[in-house]
C-alpha cells in the first residue's frame, strides 16, 4: 500500500490557515487584557506574552504536521553538519541581501505608502521594546519556528510529491502570505524562495535557520541603533518614504554577487566531493 506524503499544498494552506487564526485569536485576546489591566504594550510583559503566542501557534501546528507525516523527527527537520564553505558563502550573501532587500522595500513603500497602524506595530517590536525582547521576537523565535515550519515540514512533504521548482515556489509563495501584508510579502518570498534552494542543495535546514536569523536581527539591530549609522532610506523611519545612497545599492549588489559566487563554488566542490 502506497504511503501518502505529508502535507500537500491544500493541507499545507490549512495548517497556515491554523497558524494564522491562533495568533490573530491571541493577539486580540492579549490586547483586550492588557487594556482592561492598563499594561503598557511597550512592557517587557507585553513582549514576553507575544513570544510565548508565537512559539504555542507555531508549536500547534508543527505538532500537527509531524504527527499526520509519520516520518521520524530527523527526516523531516534537518538538523544536519554543513561544511564551512557554505557559511561563509551565506554569511556574504545575506550582508548584500539585506541591502537590496531594504531598497526593494524602500520602492514598494513608495508606491504604496504603509499605513500608521502597521508603523507602530513594527516600531513596537523592533524599537520600543527592549534589545533582548526584540531579538528574541523578531530574531531567533521565528528563525527557529518559521524555519522547522516551513523549510522542515513544508517542503520535506512537498520535495517528496512535486517537483523541486514547484515546492520552492509554493512554499515561498505560503511563507510570504504568512506575513499578512504586502510590504513584507516580497522580501519573505524571494529569501524563503532562496532557503527552500539551499535545503534541498545542503539537506540541513541549519543555514534556513541561520540566513533567516542574520536578516531578522540584522533589521533590529539598525534600527535601534540608526543614531549610530544613520543610513538614509536603510534604517530611518518607514514613513519618511526615501532611497538608499547609491553607493550604497551598488556595495550591496557587488557583496550579494560576491555571496553567489562563493556559493557556486561550494556547490560545485561539494557535489565532486
Amino acid at each position: 500500500m502506497e504511503t501518502k506524503i505529508y502535507p500537500r499544498i491544500k493541507n499545507a494552506i490549512v495548517l497556515c490557515l491554523v497558524l494564522m487564526a491562533t495568533q490573530i485569536v491571541a493577539g486580540l485576546v492579549i490586547g483586550v487584557i492588557f487594556r482592561l489591566l492598563q499594561i503598557n504594550t511597550e512592557s517587557v510583559v507585553y513582549g514576553i506574552s507575544i513570544i510565548i503566542v508565537n512559539l504555542l501557534s507555531f508549536g500547534l501546528v508543527i505538532v500537527i504536521g509531524f504527527k499526520k507525516a509519520k516520518q521520524k523527527f530527523n527526516e523531516i527537520f534537518k538538523f544536519k553538519k554543513v561544511a564551512l564553505d557554505y557559511w561563509l558563502a551565506i554569511t556574504v550573501f545575506m550582508m548584500g541581501f539585506i541591502i537590496l532587500t531594504s531598497e526593494m522595500d524602500n520602492f514598494i513603500n513608495y508606491l504604496l505608502p504603509m499605513p500608521l497602524f502597521l508603523q507602530n506595530a513594527f516600531d513596537l517590536v523592533m524599537v520600543r521594546q527592549t534589545f533582548i525582547i526584540s531579538l528574541i521576537l523578531v530574531g531567533i523565535i521565528p528563525a527557529i519556528t518559521e524555519e522547522m515550519f516551513f523549510r522542515g515540514l513544508i517542503l520535506n512533504g512537498f520535495t517528496g510529491i512535486y517537483s523541486a521548482r514547484k515546492a520552492i515556489f509554493i512554499s515561498a509563495l505560503l511563507f510570504g502570505i504568512i506575513h499578512l501584508n504586502p510590504w513584507q510579502f516580497f522580501g519573505a518570498f524571494i529569501i524563503g524562495a532562496f532557503m527552500a534552494y539551499i535545503l534541498i542543495k545542503t539537506k540541513s535546514i541549519l543555514l534556513c535557520i541561520y540566513m533567516h536569523l542574520f536578516n531578522n536581527a540584522a533589521n533590529v539591530i539598525v534600527l535601534k541603533y540608526r543614531e549610530a549609522f544613520p543610513i538614509k532610506g536603510f534604517n530611518t523611519s518607514y514613513s519618511d518614504k526615501m532611497f538608499q545612497p547609491v553607493w550604497f545599492d551598488v556595495a550591496g549588489i557587488v557583496i550579494t554577487v560576491l555571496g553567489v559566487l562563493l556559493l557556486i563554488k561550494a556547490n560545485k566542490k561539494h557535489t565532486i566531493e
